[in-house]
């Protein structure tokens, strides 16, 4: 299981200086590594906002995963990053309010490029919070708000304006705690409205039963990356009908299913390239590539460089 507490030691292991106080955690860049770095503000095991503004001198390539559900959303200023989940490319951050919600998805990565400053608030919201809330959330709560949030942008201006006003706050200690955490609920609050009232985009009808198979195919994928399978077979494999299995699979995963098998095979890939010991071929092989130059080909559509280049900056 990985924790957002693992995920924050990445950024020690990296070069961030960890500093720690009341009411907040700051992360500052080495001066070999960088500029500037990242403050927790609040209480970090339940909702918290974070003020990033940092400038790196070499790419940093993170796993952009957590095994917990989490809703995320903050005001992106400026900065550019591969995100290997959600787009093959690299892109820029424009002036604009982003949310998103891991609601145990795949592993992804994430590289964010050096030389170019990075700019961000945002407010996070973990387990501990959705349990202490005075409403139950609904069954579906996750699932809508991942259909609603994920795919681009998002427009709430009173969640832009707090999110604006957190980098001119003073107060320190307790009262910042205290300050952050009705913060919090003011923007989830505000969140929780707007998932409730735009309409999801019109998707395939699944039945419980559907949802359990849809998930039986994704683990099966993850669990069988390197196997090669056709859509028949697991049609097959899970007694579903085609149709159901090709739509249902998009309308729940955002991928199809050649999708998500080449990007779980090209997250693996990334793992492998850790051990210096696997050369390219055998990596190949491992994640279900039995030409060379095709996987050397998948490789670099997905992240911009061969593996003997990402392999030098991991």
């Amino acid at each position: 299981m990985r924790t957002l507490e693992d995920y924050w030691k990445d950024f020690e292991n990296f070069g961030f200086i960890k500093h720690s106080k009341v009411g907040r955690t700051d992360f500052i860049l080495s001066d070999e590594k960088g500029e500037g770095g990242f403050s927790l503000l609040g209480d970090p095991s339940s909702s918290m906002a974070t003020i990033s503004d940092c400038t790196l001198y070499t790419p940093f390539v993170i796993k952009e995963y957590v095994s917990e559900r989490i809703i995320e959303i903050g005001q992106y200023y400026a900065g550019a990053a591969s995100y290997y989940q959600k787009k093959d490319r690299i892109f820029e951050f424009e002036y604009g309010l982003n949310a998103y919600v891991n609601n145990n998805t795949y592993c992804g990565y994430k590289r964010i490029e050096p030389d170019v400053r990075l700019l961000n608030i945002s407010f996070a919201f973990r387990e501990q919070f959705f349990s202490s809330l005075p409403i139950k959330l609904d069954d579906n709560f996750f699932e809508r708000a991942a259909m609603l949030l994920n795919p681009e942008p998002i427009s709430i201006p009173k969640i832009t304006a707090i999110c604006n006003s957190i980098k001119d706050c003073v107060l320190e200690g307790s009262a910042l705690s205290l300050y952050i955490h009705g913060k919090s609920l003011e923007v989830f609050s505000l969140l929780y409205d707007y998932i409730y009232k735009e309409t999801p985009k019109s998707t395939v009808h699944l039945s419980a039963k559907d949802k359990i198979i849809l998930n039986d195919v994704k683990s099966f994928i993850e669990n069988n990356y390197a196997d090669h399978f056709t859509i028949a077979e697991l049609t097959k494999i899970f007694a579903i009908n085609q149709q159901k299995l090709l739509s249902g699979f998009k309308s729940s995963f955002n991928a199809t299913i050649n999708e998500y098998t080449k990007k779980i095979r090209m997250t693996k890939a990334l793992e492998f390239l850790y051990d210096d010991e696997l050369s390219v071929v055998e990596i190949a092989k491992s994640v279900g590539y039995y030409g060379d130059g095709y996987f050397q080909k998948v490789f670099r559509e997905t992240y911009g460089v061969t593996p003997s280049q990402m392999r030098k900056d991991l």
